[in-house]
């Protein structure tokens, strides 16, 4: 009978788990919903409430003798992320110091995570402590070479530091490390014995501050290309029309820029510069 009572009381308790542990994960489901529809207080309490559930959960599998090692882990885990999760809301809130302290918090507890030196490299940007953010995103850097959103980040600081020469190495490291948006075949490639794919990468905010750091640079047909190639990814961006403008208009081939203006306006309606560039032709100018 004893075999008995200690396989159903260990049922039992397991059951028990399943359901607070089900019930942390609901309750942390609503915080990240309420956190997409910009509840940021409501979704920091529910994001508390799962954390408080979970640690609770993980006190009581660490006092039974039964071998839980890997759901301590995942408990553990879960925990952390939660916890961590709430340098989001608190970033969205306008509460920045606080979200710098739960991340430094974490970053005390392992500083040799990359993720968390690029949230608060992120963080110290927005503060407008850029050297300390470079200094962060460099850290980052450090852990993980293929991190592209910091070199991406850290090239925009330096870019507006000035320094456009290691700006423009950040830029092409975050270019080379960014991820793959679309990826296929050329049409009828079954025709070709060596078919070409057509890789882009996610990478037209990266290439369009490449073109600008290569614009002040005054390396023109270089900036020129890369405009081309955010372009080439993504085509509706106004910016982006603007920047290759302005640099036709640099090198004096007007009718380049006189087509890149039309499309901006065509996209950017409001845009000053594109109506002040493409003005309506007069009425003795029609007749003309």
């Amino acid at each position: 009978m004893s075999f008995l009572k200690k396989w159903y009381d260990k049922v039992s308790r397991k059951k028990q788990f399943t359901t607070l542990y089900r019930r942390g994960e609901e309750i942390y489901g609503n915080g990240y919903v309420l956190f997409e529809m910009g509840n940021y207080e409501e979704a920091l309490e529910k994001y508390n409430e799962a954390a408080a559930i979970w640690g609770e959960l993980e006190n009581k599998l660490s006092e039974l003798e039964d071998d839980m090692e890997d759901d301590l882990n995942t408990l553990r885990k879960k925990c952390q992320n939660v916890l961590y999760s709430r340098c989001f809301v608190l970033y969205r809130m306008g509460r920045h110091e606080e979200a710098l302290e739960v991340i430094d918090s974490f970053l005390e507890e392992d500083p040799q995570d990359a993720g968390k030196w690029f949230g608060h490299g992120f963080v110290m940007q927005s503060i407008g402590q850029h050297q300390k953010a470079i200094e962060s995103f460099s850290k980052c850097l450090d852990l993980d070479p293929a991190f592209s959103d910091a070199w991406y980040c850290k090239a925009t600081l330096l870019y507006q530091n000035d320094e456009f020469t290691e700006a423009l190495k950040c830029y092409d490291r975050a270019a080379q490390h960014s991820n793959v948006k679309d990826f296929a075949f050329p049409q009828y490639s079954f025709l070709n014995i060596n078919p070409k794919p057509k890789l882009k990468k996610d990478a037209a905010g990266i290439l369009y501050g490449k073109g600008n750091t290569l614009f002040k640079l005054e390396r023109f047909e270089e900036a020129i290309e890369a405009f081309t190639e955010a372009i080439d990814i993504e085509p509706e961006s106004p910016q982006i029309w603007q920047g290759l403008a302005n640099t036709y208009l640099k090198i004096g081939n007007n009718d380049r820029a006189d087509m890149a203006f039309a499309k901006l306006l065509e996209l950017d309606p409001e845009n000053s510069q594109a109506q002040d560039h493409i003005k309506p032709a007069s009425p003795a100018e029609d007749k003309e």
